[in-house]
């Protein structure tokens, strides 16, 4: 049985080679750094907000709330 792995890979290596190459490089990114739905620069506008000290105090159900509206997930 092939795995979900095996089967990407195979299609990778279906694609022209520039397309295998660009690939490969986002994904050699995505390893690199730790797993997150967020883009760099995404995180900089949380890192941002965070480093914003207005007073305001929310509860996590508010902050995850307006990520998802801010970002989509």
């Amino acid at each position: 049985m092939t795995t979900r792995i095996e089967a990407v890979i195979d299609r990778l290596r279906e694609l022209p080679e520039a397309e295998q190459e660009m690939l490969a490089g986002e994904i050699e990114a995505l390893l690199m750094e730790p797993a997150s739905l967020l883009d760099a620069a995404q995180w900089r506008e949380v890192e941002d907000e965070i480093d914003t000290d207005d007073g305001v105090r929310l509860s996590h159900a508010d902050v995850m709330g307006r990520m998802r509206a801010r970002f989509g997930r």
